[in-house]
C-alpha cells in the first residue's frame, strides 16, 4: 500500500512539474530559448556583415573587369558586354547586378538588357559577323518569359535539353525568327536538333508583307537563305543561372532597371551610400572608362555605373541552416540535461527534507519510551524510599540513559557519514580476526538462545580500510544474526578471498520489506519479532560503511532464513 501511494505521488508530482515545479521548468526552457535565439541572431548578424563586405569587394572587382572589357573592345559592343557580364555576375541569387554606361556629358549611353547574341556568315568561307538583338525590341513580355524558360534548361548544367537558334533577315540587322528544338540525344546536340521538330518558334511580324510569296511564316524559310550553319548563339538573361525566379526578380527590380537618363554630377565619381531596406542592401558604384590611350588625359570618354541588389541576411540564413539545426539540438540537449540536474537536485533535497522529518520523528519516538521510563522510575523513587527498590529503580534509569546515549552516538556517526567528512583510514583488516572478536562479544546472547555458530575460512578476506568503522558494520550484521535468530538456531559464516557470507535461521524478511531494509529508519510495519525492536539504522550504517570502502552489501532470503553477503 505504501509503495502504491508513493508511486501515485511521484506520478502526480511529475504531471505537475516534478520536484522542480512547472514554473521553474518553464523559466529554464524560456531562458535557454532566449539564449538560443540571441546566439543565432548574433551568428546571423556576423555572417551577413561579412557577406555585405564581400559583396562590396565583388562590386569593385566587377567595375575593374567590366571597364577593362569595354576598353579592350574599344567600346564597339558595349551593350553585349554589359548584358553578358550582368548575366555572368548575377550567378548568385543573393546578389544581382546591372550595368550602365554614361557618356562624358552624363547622358545614358547604354545598359544591359535581355539580349540574343548571334554570329553569322554572309557567304561561304567568309568571316563571321555578330549582331545583338535586344529582346524587348522584338518580343512581347510573355514571349520573353517563354524563351527564358527554355534558356533555363540550357544553362542548368549538364547536357542542355533544348537547342535555341535565331535567324537574321536578309542583308539587314533585324531579328527575323527564333526557334527552339528539343534535344533527344544529348551526346550529339546538332544532329539531334536537326532531326527533331520545332517545339517553340517566333517569327517577326514586321517582316511580313502583303505578298504571300515574300512573307516569312516559318523560320525554315529564313534558314534556307543563309549560307552554312550558324556559328555562335547566346541568350543573356541575367540571373537565369539561378532559375526563373531569380531572373524574374532581376527583371522586375526598379532599382536594377531604371537607371537615370542623365547625371548632373560626374557619374564616374558617383557613389551612392549603401542603403538597407527590409534586410535588402542597395549599392551603386562607378568608374571611368578610357577608350583612347593618352598620357595626359583629363576626362574619360565614358563612365561605367553598376547597381547591386544584395540579400546578405537571406544568404546568411541559408548558409547557417545546419548551424540552426545543430544549435537547436544542442540547446535542447542542454535543456534536458539542466532539467535533469535540477530535478535530481530538488529530488535529493526533498528526500533529505523527508529524511530529516523521519529522523526527527524517529528520534522523538525512540526517546519517548526511555524518557517515560526514566520519569516513571524517578517518580517511584520520590514516593518510595525503600532501599531495595531504590537500587532497582536507579539501575533502570541508568540503563535507559545508556540506551539514549548509544542512540545519540549513532546519530552523530550517521551525521559524519552523510556530511562527507568521513575518510576511511587505510589499513589492512582481517575479516577472520574481526569476526572472531565480534563473536566473543556476543557469547552471552548466543549461549542464552543456544545458537550454534559455524565459521569456515578458505582464504582470509583482507580489507584495506578503517578498522573502527568496519568493526561497527560487521558488528551490526552479527547483532542482527543473533537478535533475529530463533531459539536453538544456527549461524553460518563463510569467509572467502573477496567476500564474507553470514547466514542465520531466523524469520525471513517479507518480500515487500526486503528491498528497503538498508534504508534509514525503515523497519516495516512490524519487525520480524512481531514488534519494533530497533531504530532502523543498523543495516543503513553497515551499508554506508561498506560503500565508503567500495564494497557491496546484499541481503536475501534463503530456505532456512536470511543471508547477508559482503563482497568487493
Amino acid at each position: 500500500m505504501k509503495k502504491k501511494q508513493s508511486a501515485d505521488a511521484r506520478k502526480r508530482r511529475w504531471r505537475f512539474g516534478g520536484y522542480t515545479g512547472g514554473k521553474l521548468r518553464a523559466l529554464i526552457v524560456c531562458a535557454f530559448a532566449v539564449v538560443y535565439v540571441l546566439g543565432m541572431l548574433l551568428a546571423t548578424w556576423i555572417d551577413q556583415t561579412g557577406r555585405t563586405r564581400e559583396y562590396g569587394e565583388r562590386v569593385e572587382r566587377m567595375l575593374t573587369f567590366v571597364s577593362g572589357e569595354i576598353e579592350k573592345d574599344n567600346g564597339s559592343s558595349m551593350e553585349r558586354i554589359l548584358s553578358r557580364l550582368a548575366d555572368y555576375y548575377s550567378y548568385e541569387e543573393n546578389q544581382m547586378v546591372s550595368f550602365a554606361v554614361y557618356n562624358a556629358d552624363g547622358i545614358l549611353q547604354t545598359k544591359n538588357e535581355n539580349v540574343f547574341y548571334y554570329e553569322y556568315r554572309e557567304k561561304e568561307n567568309s568571316e563571321r559577323q555578330a549582331v545583338d538583338w535586344k529582346l524587348e525590341d522584338y518580343l512581347a513580355e510573355e514571349e520573353i518569359a517563354q524563351l527564358a524558360e527554355y534558356a533555363v534548361s540550357v544553362k542548368d548544367g549538364g547536357h542542355p535539353k533544348y537547342y535555341i537558334e535565331a535567324e537574321k533577315a536578309g542583308d539587314g540587322e533585324d531579328l527575323a525568327a527564333i526557334y527552339v528544338k528539343r534535344l533527344f540525344n544529348s551526346t550529339d546536340e546538332r544532329k539531334s536538333a536537326e532531326d527533331s521538330e520545332y517545339e517553340w518558334s517566333w517569327v517577326n511580324p514586321d517582316l511580313s508583307t502583303e505578298n504571300e510569296e515574300e512573307s516569312i511564316n516559318d523560320p525554315a524559310d529564313v534558314q534556307d537563305g543563309m549560307i552554312g550553319p550558324v556559328g555562335n548563339v547566346a541568350v543573356y538573361f541575367p540571373g537565369i543561372t539561378q532559375g526563373l525566379d531569380v531572373w524574374r526578380e532581376w527583371n522586375d527590380s526598379d532599382y536594377l532597371q531604371d537607371f537615370p537618363m542623365d547625371y548632373q554630377d560626374d557619374p564616374s565619381t558617383y557613389h551612392d551610400p549603401v542603403i538597407m531596406e527590409d534586410f535588402v542592401t542597395y549599392r551603386t558604384s562607378a568608374t571611368p572608362i578610357y577608350l583612347n590611350e593618352r598620357p595626359n588625359y583629363l576626362e574619360p570618354e565614358f563612365s561605367l555605373v553598376v547597381r547591386s541588389v544584395e540579400h546578405p541576411w537571406r544568404a546568411a540564413v541559408n548558409s547557417l541552416n545546419r548551424i540552426y539545426l545543430w544549435g537547436g539540438i544542442l540547446t535542447a540537449a542542454c535543456v534536458l540535461l539542466v532539467l535533469s540536474i535540477v530535478e535530481a537536485t530538488f529530488r535529493k533535497r526533498a528526500r533529505m527534507e523527508e529524511q530529516q522529518r523521519d529522523f526527527t520523528n524517529a528520534i522523538a519516538h525512540e526517546m519517548k519510551t526511555p524518557l517515560a521510563v526514566i520519569r516513571g522510575f524517578a517518580e517511584n523513587l520520590e514516593e518510595n524510599a525503600n532501599e531495595e527498590k531504590r537500587k532497582y529503580y536507579l539501575d533502570q534509569i541508568i540503563g535507559q540513559t545508556e540506551q539514549m546515549d548509544g542512540m545519540v552516538k549513532e546519530m552523530v556517526f550517521l551525521s559524519r557519514l552523510d556530511s562527507g567528512e568521513y575518510r576511511p583510514v587505510k589499513e589492512p583488516v582481517s575479516v577472520r580476526e574481526l569476526i572472531g572478536e565480534l563473536q566473543s562479544a556476543y557469547d552471552t546472547q548466543i549461549e542464552e538462545k543456544r545458537i550454534e555458530v559455524r565459521i569456515s575460512c578458505g582464504e582470509d578476506f583482507v580489507i584495506s580500510g578503517d578498522r573502527r568503522f568496519l568493526e561497527k558494520a560487521f558488528g551490526n550484521l552479527i547483532a542482527n544474526a543473533v537478535d533475529h535468530n530463533r531459539y536453538e538456531g544456527k549461524i553460518s559464516i563463510d569467509i572467502e578471498k573477496n567476500r564474507c557470507v553470514i547466514e542465520n535461521t531466523g524469520e525471513k524478511i517479507s518480500p515487500e520489506d526486503l528491498p528497503r531494509v538498508c534504508e534509514l529508519f525503515y523497519t516495516g510495519d512490524k519487525s520480524r519479532g512481531g514488534q519494533e525492536k530497533h531504530l532502523g539504522v543498523g543495516l543503513y550504517l553497515a551499508d554506508r560503511i561498506f560503500r565508503a570502502h567500495r564494497m557491496k552489501l546484499k541481503i536475501a532470503n534463503t530456505e532456512v532464513g536470511v543471508q547477508v553477503t559482503v563482497e568487493i
